[in-house]
């Protein structure tokens, strides 16, 4: 889910602006954990898991402008797997350095493989060829006038930097009940997004491009069920082996731009798709 709702916000991304979208997208998904919170919460939660709840809120508000920002004007390609490695090596290296967490040779294998299969994903084909004319123009453009490179590397730093905040606090969050605070979070993580807005649009609500707006909001929604995945995920498992999973996500998008925006796979994609093939596997292994 995480890296179909990336994708589908990056080509909205490019039909709307960028920080519409992204505060579009988190109302979204605010609508969908408000309504979780009305059904399932119960009592107060704990001070730490609110001051948790309210990290993730603004590691999740950096990593999304920077992310939609980053797709809007680069290759998502390239900005995604670099978001990825970053998001998924910080919060790695943390279970494994500072929490103790035990790695067993299948997953040390996975996390070694995940290194170059995320570098082989982000290898697309030459901006000239990489889409067919099948493509909408609003997408060829894009991809045609991109910027280089390293920028595209920026973007997907940044934002890999506020997504790995977003997963580390939300791993440690603990209450049984975790609706209240996933709402505060995800509520928090609206301030950066509409500050932004209000500093390019001079407005504190996104307006206009009413039908890619409505789409932000159902696909925010489907990021905010990833999320509530991703959370009770790292309670039913180590954190080191839930990130290396969620590390694979690159690979979704990129098979997406095939079938949907008709792009063309390069072979040094190929091969990352081919490792990532692999290292599932391990991590079941592993699991």
């Amino acid at each position: 889910m995480f890296g179909t709702s990336h994708f589908f916000n990056g080509v909205l991304s490019r039909r709307a602006p960028a920080m519409n979208v992204a505060v579009s997208s988190q109302l979204g998904g605010t609508v969908l954990f408000g309504a979780w919170a009305l059904l399932r919460s119960d009592g107060s939660p704990r001070t730490e898991d609110l001051l948790w709840a309210v990290v993730s809120g603004v590691g999740a508000g950096i990593g999304v402008a920077a992310l939609y920002e980053g797709m809007r004007t680069c290759r998502i390609s390239v900005v995604v797997p670099v978001a990825s490695i970053v998001s998924v090596a910080l919060p790695f290296l943390v279970s494994v350095v500072a929490l103790g967490a035990r790695i067993d040779v299948p997953l040390a294998v996975a996390a070694v493989l995940l290194v170059p299969a995320t570098w082989l994903l982000s290898k697309p084909v030459s901006g000239s060829r990489a889409t067919t004319s099948s493509a909408s123009p609003a997408v060829r453009s894009s991809d045609e006038t991109s910027p280089n490179n390293a920028i595209a590397g920026a973007f997907g730093v940044v934002a890999g930097l506020g997504y790995a905040t977003q997963l580390f606090a939300l791993s440690r969050i603990s209450t049984p009940d975790p609706a209240i605070l996933m709402l505060i979070g995800q509520t928090v993580s609206i301030i950066p997004l509409v500050v932004l807005l209000y500093c390019r649009s001079q407005r504190l609500l996104p307006i206009g491009g009413g039908a890619s707006l409505s789409k932000a909001a159902i696909v925010g929604g489907l990021a905010a069920l990833a999320m509530v995945s991703y959370l009770y995920a790292t309670r039913e498992a180590a954190l080191a082996p839930v990130m290396v999973a969620i590390a694979l996500y690159p690979a979704l998008p990129v098979v997406l731009a095939v079938l949907v925006l008709k792009e063309r796979l390069s072979r040094p994609q190929m091969g990352g798709l081919g490792i990532a093939a692999i290292v599932l596997p391990l991590i079941n292994l592993a699991g």
